[in-house]
């Protein structure tokens, strides 16, 4: 019945965490350096899975910028 109690408390924290607006403990300036975005998990690191997020975001804009990239060389010839 305890575990039960600090369950609940520990998700009703995890709740608390994101609003609509963004991430509570997110400073106003904070910017993802790879995609440019604000109030994203990969917009400021303060957590393990958040850094796991801008490693995502970092892999996922190498690969759009790659695939951009070749375009764009195939383009000009």
């Amino acid at each position: 019945m305890n575990h039960r109690k600090h369950k609940q408390a520990k998700n009703q924290r995890k709740k608390r965490m994101y609003t609509p607006e963004g991430y509570i403990n997110d400073p106003a300036d904070g910017t993802c350096p790879h995609c440019g975005k604000k109030s994203r998990p990969c917009s400021y690191v303060n957590s393990l899975s958040r850094a796991w997020a801008r490693d995502a975001c970092s892999k996922r804009s190498k690969c759009k910028n790659n695939h951009t990239n070749n375009q764009n060389e195939e383009q000009v010839f």
